[in-house]
């Protein structure tokens, strides 16, 4: 009955030669989606890496203006001139903290904060940076708080150093 009609499957009366053919093919294109997908994941993860590796050296805060983020030998004073702060060169609170890995309305917030300065904390979730407190001199905020990582600037905020405050922009 399946002689003519089906000559390749017929083999000795069963069908086994019809399905190994078919879950071969199947199992090839699993294995090439599957190594694409490793592929892209790879990539991203190199992307990733490279850009956390290497920060942007410079931002540019609402209104256009652009700044230098490096801070080279610990040399904090030429950071916050170009900010038009005068502040102390040697931080007077320096501590470790982890950036959170998911933000809560409270680190979103601080985040906006951070683009105002052209910054953002996003690239850096779930990492270490330092957390240093300079005086400030002059003005209306008494402190300047930086996070750091490396010889970049990441993040920071200007504050009257009482609990609770609100916090400025850097610039």
């Amino acid at each position: 009955m399946f002689g003519t009609a089906c000559p390749d499957l017929m083999m000795t009366g069963d069908w086994m030669f019809a399905v190994p053919v078919s879950l071969k093919k199947s199992k090839r294109l699993f294995f090439a989606a599957l190594a694409a997908v490793a592929a892209a994941a790879v990539l991203l993860a190199a992307v990733t890496v490279r850009a956390l590796r290497d920060p942007p050296d410079t931002a540019v805060a609402d209104g256009g203006v652009s700044y230098s983020l490096r801070v080279e030998n610990d040399s904090y004073s030429a950071f916050f001139s170009q900010l038009g702060l005068d502040a102390d060169d040697k931080p007077c609170m320096e501590r470790t903290v982890r950036i959170p890995a998911v933000f809560d309305t409270t680190y979103t917030a601080y985040n906006d904060l951070q683009k105002h300065a052209g910054l953002d904390l996003t690239p850096y979730r779930g990492l270490q940076a330092q957390q240093l407190t300079f005086p400030l001199h002059g003005g209306g905020a008494r402190f300047a708080v930086l996070l750091v990582k490396g010889e970049r600037v990441i993040g920071g905020h200007l504050t009257d150093g009482e609990y609770g405050s609100d916090m400025l922009p850097l610039l």
